[in-house]
């Protein structure tokens, strides 16, 4: 099979075969080459199906996953300011 995620082309591919209807999940997913499983969250993902929806949906919550920076802009200031002084790393860390 192929990959978990699908792109804008394959998006756009889905909601064509889903316009021509009484397709069944494993024949779309063949298709596009992905598991059934990926189909079948696809279209649950927006109801009903739009693929430019399905995008904007799959782009929000790539953005929204992994870990957040503790890196704020006080604290970026803070750091600059000590390297300009010539402070070592393990010393600002400290």
């Amino acid at each position: 099979m192929g990959t978990s995620t699908l792109s804008r082309f394959q998006r756009g591919a889905l909601a064509q075969l889903v316009n021509e209807g009484n397709k069944s999940y494993q024949v779309m997913a063949d298709a596009l080459g992905v598991a059934k499983a990926t189909i079948s969250y696809e279209l649950d993902r927006v109801k009903p199906y739009d693929p430019e929806l399905a995008q904007q949906d799959a782009d929000r919550k790539r953005r929204n996953c992994g870990r957040r920076s503790m890196l704020t802009a006080a604290l970026a200031t803070l750091i600059t300011n000590h390297l300009r002084l010539t402070w070592s790393p393990e010393t600002i860390a400290a």
